[in-house]
């Protein structure tokens, strides 16, 4: 039979080897549980760090689109604005040369009655005198009917001279028309082109 003093000697050596392992397993668990929640310190700040930039950018994206969203707004309602205004231009300028082309109508009417009427009643004063200088014998007298065909000559001249006035007015009014409608052109494409570069922004 073994001793039991040297029984118990070695149970307790190995108690104490045992002992001493599991300490030593224990030490490396709790370095290692250490160095893990060290790493997941780290990656903790880490996400914190990155959710705060992302936050910011976030405003900061939030805070350009409700201003693209203002600018845009503003700028579709100017756009608006400028193509009505250009609408109303057209149709202003329309009605203008409209209103002027039968102004310079009737001026061209007026020539053409006077004209036809100064050629009958030129007629029919020539062939008065013709009929008064065979009474007269061929004598030079003063026929006042002569005077009616230099005052109708001198209508006929001022009525001519209001259609040149008439048409240069016309080609003024429609060259600043023109000028007016390529402004308003200019204008939209420069609206359009400020709204695309703050969209591409």
């Amino acid at each position: 039979l073994q001793d039991p003093v040297r029984r118990l000697e070695h149970e307790l050596k190995q108690s104490i080897e045992t002992n001493h392992r599991l300490e030593q397993e224990n030490d490396m668990l709790v370095q290692h549980l250490t160095q893990n929640q060290v790493n997941m310190r780290h990656q903790l700040d880490e996400l914190e760090k990155r959710n705060l930039e992302l936050k910011r950018d976030l405003s900061k994206m939030t805070s350009s689109y409700e201003e693209l969203l203002e600018n845009n707004s503003a700028l579709s309602s100017e756009i608006l604005r400028t193509k009505n205004l250009y609408h109303s231009s057209l149709i202003e300028g329309d009605d203008e040369r409209a209103r002027h082309q039968l102004t310079i109508q009737e001026y061209h009417n007026m020539c053409r009655a006077l004209e036809e009427r100064h050629e009958k009643e030129k007629q029919e004063l020539n062939q008065e005198v013709i009929e008064i200088k065979a009474q007269v014998g061929g004598k030079a007298i003063d026929i006042p009917s002569e005077q009616r065909l230099r005052e109708l000559e001198m209508e006929l001249a001022k009525t001519k001279l209001c259609l040149v006035e008439a048409n240069c007015k016309a080609q003024e009014y429609e060259h600043k028309c023109t000028t007016l409608l390529e402004k308003l052109k200019h204008y939209e494409t420069g609206v359009l082109n400020h709204l695309k570069a703050k969209l591409n922004r």
